[in-house]
């Protein structure tokens, strides 16, 4: 899973506190001065003020210390609808609430978590002449006996005029060298036309199959407005018919029909699901596989307007046998198909018959899930409380509950920290030093899995000539910026991967800095000084605004550093920040903007569909910079087609490069996360892998310090967790 990230690097806002001294009545002389002794007085005073006042809202917001853990943000979660959610802040508070049916274990490896387990396969479907053709070839396959379990092949039958193989795993390479072993019997080839019509298309190409038999559909799948169909016909003529047939139905404007890569045969992927049946729902209602095909309903509803709908838009059915049993097929082999399922499932008994548009009164701040945490109560800018689950189906929590506290700046956040009053801290990069000297406190550190970046908008013409991208990528001094911003605690991006990643590509070089090579191409691209000083090409100002969320030191620091080193070049430069919401909803979300500082933080997945293919760019979707590279969307798909490992690292690899190379993003640095908890605060008291219980410190694993965070408990508390 993809989320918009407010990565929590801030810099030390130090405010003065002063003790003044009485003073004597002013004299004669002095009476001239009491606004000077306003301002050299009033000042510091004020901020003093405004800091006591910061710590007491701190204080304010506390309540008796329970075996609660107490969790600061400086931004306020956007909604607690799972599959609406694209903010890190709700991201945070839906873990506890919610389940999917899988989740990554503290070692990265896929385990089960709503589904007990599961079995993936795939359906490899051959077409010939004539039944006969399809029989010879069943039998000539016998060759390759041997090779079967190799080629992962279970089981093979003829049926007309196909020839069917089930494999036990998805992809194309197996069954492609299986069609090898056919002999001198040669299948058809299979052709797959995309639709997207300009309204629903219902059963419009239900229609066209029965009425043009020539077109050989074998195939047919259909989602409000999008369609797409499988044939053996023609490929160009069975588009031109499929076009004059839809125009006449459903009206020509808005029309697309194109050929897409596919294999030469219908391969269809599926997972099948065996769910647990001891799991019920905060409400006492038992969880079933209606709320899972309920949850993916409504990813795929228009009007729900999830950003995750393209993880399941290859999914051609959706099927429940029983309660606890799911089965998804996929139109084509899609390798990250198991991490989308790690998505939280939603109570159908609550939504299935609320519209989307009423899901905000009635569910979105006040959900009902399935996690070790129940919610409990949410005061706008306060704080969201959840409270233990007690029949939570993993064993009883430790913690009482959890508080999020949302607070209003950095500076009340380290405050908060430091008097107790929050837990754990995203340490600021000037302090992250500080703290790993101090035994007072446990510092958890681990190499960066997001990047920050500034997004240029190319819907503007001002950035849509790679040349000026890639000069604006030389002018800024990335390095200086680790350096003075972070204290060196980063890398430098090279793109959309980040180093700790297994199909990142080490051989991507960072862009220098290097103002002389900038000026250059911006003269290659006609960009010339004006009278002012300023470029200008064609009468146009080279001028823009930035924009980035308050609350952020490191965005801001970022947005005054660009400023700074843009000046020299002749580029104007105007800084805006707005709150988190408004910065999203009216700006980010709707693709208003010239260019905006944001951060990506990454899953464990491979798949960047969602934040890059062309196809996202509409509003609420994530490739809000309106990226659109043929070659791209070509290797985006071909990634989330394949299965081989080291066909995946290749691929990524030049994804990594082809975009790092168009630069539709300025990519900044991969900052080194860093938590700080103080010193003994809590424990884990897990279970372990043969049925005993295992009592031990916090500790960083491969996904995360907090991976165990159920079974967190004050030491305080020890007898009770052990119960």
């Amino acid at each position: 899973m993809i989320c918009r990230e407010r990565i929590p690097l801030q810099r030390q806002n130090a405010v003065p506190v002063v003790f003044y001294l009485a003073q004597p009545p002013p004299t004669g002389k002095m009476r001239g001065m009491p606004r000077v002794r306003t301002l050299i007085v009033g000042i510091p005073l004020a901020l003093a003020i405004v800091t006591m006042a910061a710590l007491w809202t701190v204080m304010r917001a506390s309540t008796e210390r329970k075996n609660e853990m107490f969790i600061g943000s400086i931004a306020e979660p956007a909604t607690l609808n799972p599959i609406q959610a694209a903010d890190s802040a709700s991201g945070a508070v839906l873990g506890v609430i919610f389940n999917g049916l899988l989740k990554y274990d503290a070692e990265l490896n896929i385990a089960g978590d709503l589904a007990k387990s599961w079995e993936m396969s795939q359906r490899s479907t051959f077409f010939f002449e004539t039944p006969g053709d399809a029989a010879r070839a069943a039998v000539n396959l016998e060759a390759a006996s041997k090779d079967f379990d190799r080629l992962h092949l279970r089981r093979r039958h003829a049926e007309g005029k196909r020839l069917i193989l089930e494999l036990s795993l998805p992809g194309t390479a197996d069954s492609e060298e299986l069609a090898k072993f056919f002999g001198d019997v040669h299948p058809l080839s299979v052709s797959t036309l995309s639709i997207t019509a300009p309204k629903p298309l219902d059963n419009a190409l239900g229609e066209f199959a029965s009425h043009d038999p020539s077109a050989q559909i074998v195939r047919i799948w259909t989602n409000g407005n999008l369609g797409e169909v499988v044939f053996l016909g023609d490929a160009n003529a069975v588009a031109q018919r499929l076009r004059e047939f839809l125009s006449n139905k459903i009206g020509a404007d808005g029309l697309a029909i194109e050929a897409i890569s596919a294999p030469a045969f219908l391969a269809e992927p599926e997972i099948q699901f065996r769910l647990r049946n001891d799991v019920k729902w905060h409400d006492g209602v038992p969880f079933s596989s209606r709320d899972v095909k309920f949850t993916y309903d409504a990813i795929m509803d228009d009007r729900a307007a999830s950003p995750r709908k393209s993880d399941y838009e290859l999914v051609l059915m959706l099927e429940t046998p029983d309660e606890h049993t799911v089965r998804a097929v996929y139109r084509r082999p899609f390798s990250p198909a198991l991490e989308s399922w790690m998505m939280s499932v939603l109570p159908a008994h609550l939504l299935a018959d609320l519209p989307p548009d009423q899901w905000p009164l009635k569910f979105n701040r006040a959900p009902i899930g399935t996690g070790p945490f129940k919610f409990a109560e949410w005061k706008t800018n306060q704080f969201i409380r959840v409270v233990r689950n007690d029949n939570y189906f993993q064993g009883r929590p430790h913690l009482d509950g959890i508080v999020f506290r949302v607070l209003p700046d950095p500076l009340t956040l380290r405050l908060a920290f430091e008097t107790r009053q929050v837990d754990f801290w995203a340490a600021d990069p000037w302090a992250a030093g500080g703290f790993k000297k101090d035994a007072r406190f446990t510092v958890f550190s681990s190499p960066g899995n997001a990047y920050n970046y500034v997004g240029w908008n190319l819907r503007r013409p001002l950035f849509q000539d790679p040349r000026v991208r890639i000069a604006l990528a030389h002018a800024v001094n990335v390095e200086q910026m680790i350096r003075y911003v972070l204290y060196g605690y980063g890398t430098q991006s090279t793109g959309i991967f980040t180093p700790d990643m297994w199909f990142f590509n080490p051989h991507v070089r960072p862009l220098e800095f290097d103002p002389e090579k900038a000026k250059r191409l911006l003269a290659e691209a006609g960009w010339t000084p004006g009278a002012d000083g300023i470029l200008m090409k064609n009468g146009e100002r080279f001028a823009f605004t930035l924009i980035t969320n308050n609350g952020n030191a490191v965005r801001s620091d970022i947005a005054t550093l660009i400023q700074a080193d843009l000046k020299p070049l002749g580029i104007e430069v105007k800084i805006e920040m707005y709150e988190w919401a408004v910065f999203l909803k009216n700006f980010i979300n709707k693709g208003e903007f010239d260019a905006m500082v944001l951060g990506w933080a990454l899953g464990r997945g491979f798949d960047q569909f969602q934040i890059w293919h062309s196809s996202q760019t509409g509003p609420e979707q994530l490739n809000t910079v309106s990226y659109k590279n043929t070659e791209a969307d070509r290797l985006l798909k071909s990634i989330r087609e394949e299965f081989d490992r080291d066909k995946i690292i290749a691929l990524c690899g030049e994804l990594q490069q082809l975009i790092y190379d168009d630069q539709p993003y300025l990519f900044l640095f991969v900052p080194e996360g860093v938590s700080v908890m103080w010193k003994n605060a809590f424990r884990v008291r897990r279970p372990g892998p043969d049925g005993e219980w295992i009592d031990e410190p916090v500790t960083m694993t491969k996904a995360g310090w907090s991976y165990y965070l159920e079974w967190f408990y004050r030491p305080e508390y020890a007898e009770e967790a052990a119960k």
